[in-house]
């Protein structure tokens, strides 16, 4: 699968040990199995988990910048993820995965979420080309 520089975190217990930094392009399959508590799923690096285990899905803003998994995100940190981009990006992601999860099926779940993303951006391209055509 397709890698990316984006992480997403989830958040199964109160511990830092429970919670699981994941591949941007598999968000889909976080909020698939988080909507269907009684399926389980398979991540590329490993992870297996259930969806009933799955607490909370949140951008992983330690990770994506390189840094380490335990650090507190100080107001510098923030203003940094502002100014880089990386807190859009990383909601686009998120929002993204969340709709494309709610009608997923299994091939959706094999496909890298870029793959959707570059599929909106070609439908996007083709209504904006008729759209011209229309005006002429």
């Amino acid at each position: 699968m397709t890698k990316s520089k984006y992480k997403i975190r989830i958040i199964c217990g109160f511990r830092p040990d429970q919670e699981y930094s994941i591949d941007a392009n598999e968000a889909h399959k976080a909020y698939y199995l988080f909507n269907n508590p009684d399926k389980r799923g398979v991540f590329d690096d490993g992870l297996a988990i259930k969806g009933s285990d799955i607490q909370r899905i949140v951008p992983d803003y330690q990770t994506t910048m390189g840094w380490n998994p335990t650090h507190k995100l100080t107001d510098e940190d923030m203003n940094l993820l502002y100014s880089t981009g990386v807190i859009q990006k990383l909601r686009e992601i998120m929002s993204l995965a969340k709709e494309v999860s709610e009608t997923a099926t299994h091939q959706h779940l094999l496909t890298p979420l870029i793959e959707f993303k570059r599929e909106r951006i070609e439908m996007a391209k083709k209504a904006k080309d008729l759209a011209v055509l229309a005006l002429k």
